[in-house]
């Protein structure tokens, strides 16, 4: 990996990471979620390539304590909406199982994180369809998916979770490439609807976009 592709590799991590901490402000808008789904997967193939195994280490390898922060973030707001469809429904196992608050889930152990982000995911997948009504999409769900594989990784464990869609890339050349063209022709665009909006989380994006020493 030359120092052009590290310095890119930097601003991808702060761009990462500046989505997931914000993730109640944008996961509202599916195409987002779509997108950011799609970049959080090269990333993982960036970080699964041989060639750029060692030095991306350094930058996808974001603190795992700070990785299950962003995973118990999202899993209780999914539960919240997995809750409330059981108890509509009547169903008090289930309500009980999606009784998980971001505290709950953040403070277990990462062995029992691991079991029970892996069940909520599975309830999740289970009832996605009638989630549908209580705003929660099949691409919200992967967004989990993804944030929990790359805890996984950091944990010293495989990932369980990968989108099927994308095609295999050997080439970390082409992977980059993938990248910045997904930032600049899709995310970067679809980020502007915040530009008035949310002046201040549009400008947070355009500052992690900064590419240091480009």
């Amino acid at each position: 990996m030359d120092q052009r592709q590290i310095n890119r590799l930097e601003m991808y991590q702060a761009v990462q990471t500046f989505m997931d901490t914000n993730t109640n402000i944008w996961n509202g808008v599916p195409v987002l979620v779509t997108f950011k789904n799609e970049f959080d997967e090269l990333l993982l193939q960036i970080g699964d390539s041989k060639e750029g195994q060692e030095a991306s280490r350094v930058f996808l390898g974001a603190n795992k304590t700070t990785q299950k922060r962003f995973v118990s973030e999202k899993g209780d707001i999914l539960n919240d909406a997995l809750e409330a469809y059981a108890a509509i429904e009547g169903n008090a196992v289930l309500e009980q199982k999606a009784a998980k608050s971001f505290s709950d889930l953040y403070r277990l152990r990462n062995q029992d994180f691991v079991t029970v982000i892996t069940e909520t995911i599975a309830l999740l997948d289970q009832n996605v369809a009638p989630l549908g009504d209580y705003g929660v999409t099949e691409d919200q769900v992967t967004d989990l998916k993804t944030s929990f594989d790359s805890f996984l990784v950091l944990n010293g464990e495989p990932r369980q979770y990968r989108i099927a869609q994308k095609q295999a890339t050997t080439d970390l050349s082409d992977l980059f490439d993938q990248t910045t063209t997904l930032l600049t022709s899709k995310l970067d665009k679809v980020m502007k609807r915040f530009k008035r909006t949310n002046t201040t989380f549009y400008n947070g994006y355009l500052a992690a976009r900064i590419i240091v020493g480009d």
